[in-house]
């Protein structure tokens, strides 16, 4: 996306680095970080709407939202993968100590 002159650009194009931080955050399950920008994106993107934005600023803003959308479903993705794989854990553990438990007693 190319964003023109205004002035809101240095604020747009911190806004497209935050989101990319936050994407490299998420692919490295990094979630403290993902988090602390989530928090810098929202204060970002409320000072830029309280400054009224002209209608390219709010045009890059919408793009911006879109690809924000975008790795929040990333992120939902990416955390009930990580839920299946601690529920395989937790049944794969729960039977391994009763296969322990009853080898156990058979000593």
């Amino acid at each position: 996306m190319s964003i023109h002159s205004s002035p809101a650009n240095s604020q747009l194009r911190q806004l497209q680095q935050l989101l990319t931080q936050l994407q490299q955050a998420m692919e490295a399950a990094q979630w403290l970080q993902v988090q602390a920008f989530d928090r810098q994106i929202s204060a970002l993107v409320q000072q830029l709407r309280e400054q009224g934005p002209d209608a390219q600023t709010q045009a890059a803003i919408e793009t911006l939202k879109l690809r924000y959308q975008q790795l929040i479903q990333y992120a939902r993705q990416q955390q009930l993968e990580l839920e299946q794989k601690m529920k395989a854990f937790n049944d794969n553990k729960a039977g391994v100590l009763a296969y322990q438990q009853t080898t156990e007693g058979r000593r």
